[in-house]
């Protein structure tokens, strides 16, 4: 998703990892792939990529419930060739004692800026 120059400060890059927690935790992969893309869908739909990746992540057999919010952190890189600009980590704690962690990517070289779900991940607590 291409971001308007006044939507690369913290509050916005935050609320954006907001957005994407809570089309998560409504199961909204399609919301969540049209919003914001998906990097690691190699060559699959991105929805059909962010459910089983996300699946993948939490690692259980069982229905997982989505249980509590964690604060959304906002890390800026430093001035890189890449275009790399800032990552938006997205936690999100189970009720099993895991935690996924949603990453939105910001990227963009001239003042243009896109910001992309980059990857899902579990981890155990």
């Amino acid at each position: 998703m291409k971001l308007l120059p006044t939507q690369t400060d913290e509050a916005s890059l935050s609320a954006f990892g907001e957005e994407a927690l809570a089309l998560l935790i409504q199961r909204d992969y399609l919301g969540l792939a049209n919003r914001f893309g998906y990097a690691l869908a190699y060559g699959r739909s991105p929805s059909d990529a962010i459910e089983a990746d996300f699946m993948a992540a939490v690692a259980s057999p069982l229905t997982v419930t989505l249980c509590k919010y964690m604060p959304v952190v906002v890390k800026y890189f430093a001035p890189n060739e890449t275009g790399l600009f800032a990552v938006v980590e997205c936690p999100i704690r189970l009720t099993d004692g895991t935690s996924v962690l949603l990453e939105l990517i910001v990227a963009g070289r001239d003042g243009e800026k896109h910001i992309t779900l980059e990857d899902i991940s579990g981890v155990i607590e």
